[in-house]
């Protein structure tokens, strides 16, 4: 809780400020007051606490949760904002404004994520290419590489390191899967027929990928 006599912050549910011996104030308002007071000022941070006790103290004050979702959001946390939207959402489904708010937060929640992916993307190239330097039979690398690039759209560069991983596991129903995939994101048809039927032939009762192989040639033959 934060104290609003001295500004500290107290740990846990404690009713006794831990800076200045003062008891901690318990009206729900009086948080929300001050929260919205510090948003005004630009202080998001201490808005984001003092909404966060507000809401912690009353968990239907509506006003107090909105606002905190408008604050995360401002705070670019905006996983915690769409959580504060659907409480809103659930105790009155048409409070004004919410939906707007929780768009928003939604809206920055997957550009964060998408620049967590892109980031992601990067580092995941680099480790299986650096993997390969390192072991150029390494048919796994190879294998993951060509998967990766099915799974970011580069069919053609799939291709070059899927046909590198046939050279070392050739008898791969899994490889071939892959490369008749990309072959038919590309689609050469025929190709992609030639991959699936040897991948078929390749792959076992027990084959985890059995059934996704037989649907792929049922759907390109």
């Amino acid at each position: 809780m934060h104290c609003l006599k001295c500004e500290s912050d107290s740990a846990g549910d404690l009713r006794v400020c831990q800076a200045c011996g003062g008891p901690l104030k318990e009206d729900p308002d009086l948080y929300f007051k001050a929260g919205m007071e510090a948003m005004s000022a630009g202080e998001i941070d201490r808005c984001t606490q003092l909404l966060g006790d507000c809401v912690k103290l009353n968990p239907d004050h509506l006003s107090g949760r909105y606002n905190l979702g408008i604050a995360l959001s401002l705070a670019n946390k905006c996983d915690e904002a769409v959580e504060q939207c659907i409480a809103v959402i659930e105790r009155e489904p048409d409070y004004p404004g919410i939906y707007t708010i929780l768009g928003q937060a939604a809206f920055g929640d997957y550009l964060y994520h998408m620049e967590q992916a892109h980031s992601n993307r990067r580092a995941m190239f680099q480790l299986l290419k650096k993997a390969v330097d390192q072991d150029p039979t390494d048919v796994d690398a190879y294998f993951s590489l060509g998967n990766a690039c099915i799974a970011v759209g580069s069919a053609a560069e799939a291709l070059t390191w899927l046909h590198k991983a046939m050279k070392f596991h050739p008898d791969s129903s899994a490889i071939y899967f892959a490369a008749a995939k990309a072959h038919k994101m590309l689609r050469r048809h025929s190709e992609a027929a030639a991959m699936a039927k040897m991948a078929m032939e390749l792959s076992g009762p027990k084959d985890p990928l059995a059934e996704e192989i037989n649907a792929l040639v049922a759907e390109i033959i």
